[in-house]
């Protein structure tokens, strides 16, 4: 879509008086803004030429204009202007950061709750440890039919699960079978288990074979255990100031999401993007009908997940993604993260 220079400022002005106001936008506004000058009767054309490529709608004949989705998608893409935060935002963002001893989830706690005061939005995090791979398969003899199968992930951490068998057991048998295990399973990726690899594995078991079916499971359930998401929500309450959420029962459907930890465990927990994504609302019920701005993490720690801030549509996306950006970048600085740039990913969900 082209837009001509005009076309343009005239939108992102639209917009950004939209933001601050809630309140449809005129062009007696748009003329005391414009950079160069230009009488009312154009701005009126251009914003009716606006309105009919999709960017500009007016809720009533006499009242000014409003941004459709497709507009705020065009603004966040190419129109907003950067934020610059002040020096109090950036003391407050780095009072999180400066005390390294604190746990992690801790840290994403109070990030939390400082990203819901700062921008007066609905603030969603989820995370969860990141697996990777195994690395080591060790098993410790507990009895005639059972053993503790220990399981050493990339992040360090020790997961033990016991695996009962129907034959008899003792301590050389349960160094054979687990040296096999680790031969074959040990610091590789999950998904990458392979017919072949099992195959090869099952020669390596032998009679102990038959073990390969609980086994899986267990190793299945073990790292699903450790990937589930925690979820933390801050400033719900902050719902209710915006009018876009007091028309009707959109409120109450919005909170009825938000308090489903299923519904956001597979919306903000499963798929974690690559990159700082910016969702815009379209027509729709509860989560669907706000906007999103996520942002990825990922500690040295084993730690990952996302943050996310939900908001109208007509969301300060400029502070909000200033933000995002710059914890993203000391997260990077402190504990090891490195974001994927540009942050901004401009496909639309």
């Amino acid at each position: 879509m082209e837009l001509s220079e005009r076309k343009r400022e005239i939108l992102r002005l639209v917009i950004d008086s939209f933001i601050t106001s809630g309140e449809p936008v005129g062009s007696k506004t748009i003329m005391e803004k414009m950079h160069k000058p230009c009488s009312s009767a154009t701005i009126r054309n251009e914003m009716s030429a606006l309105e009919e490529m999709g960017l500009l709608e007016q809720p009533h004949t006499s009242a000014g204009r409003t941004p459709t989705g497709r507009g705020y998608r065009v603004y966040v893409d190419s129109l907003m202007e950067n934020y610059t935060l002040s020096f109090e935002e950036t003391l407050l963002l780095n009072s999180l950061l400066s005390d390294k001893i604190r746990e992690p989830e801790k840290i994403l706690e109070d990030m939390t709750e400082l990203l819901a005061k700062m921008t007066g939005y609905t603030v969603v995090s989820s995370a969860r440890e990141y697996c990777g791979t195994i690395e080591r398969f060790d098993g410790v003899y507990i009895g005639k039919r059972s053993f503790l199968l220990v399981m050493i992930t990339s992040s360090g951490k020790a997961i033990t699960k016991q695996l009962r068998v129907d034959f008899p057991l003792d301590r050389d048998k349960v160094r054979r079978i687990t040296e096999a295990i680790d031969n074959h399973l040990a610091k590789k990726e999950l998904g990458g288990i392979t017919l072949e690899r099992m195959i090869a594995m099952e020669e390596d078991l032998g009679e102990y074979r038959v073990i390969i079916p609980s086994l899986l499971q267990i190793i299945f359930d073990a790292t699903s255990e450790i990937s589930t998401p925690g979820i933390s929500i801050r400033g719900l309450s902050s719902l209710f100031d915006y009018p876009e959420f007091r028309e009707g029962d959109a409120a109450s459907r919005l909170l009825k999401e938000l308090e489903d930890r299923e519904l956001l465990r597979e919306r903000f927990g499963k798929d974690i993007p690559s990159h700082l994504r910016v969702h815009i609302g379209r027509d729709g019920k509860g989560l669907s009908s706000a906007s999103l701005v996520t942002c990825p993490f990922r500690l040295k720690t084993g730690l990952e997940g996302a943050i996310c801030i939900i908001g109208p549509k007509r969301m300060n996306y400029a502070k909000v993604v200033a933000r995002l950006e710059y914890l993203a970048k000391e997260i990077h600085a402190v504990y090891g993260f490195k974001p994927s740039l540009p942050l901004i990913e401009t496909k639309d969900e």
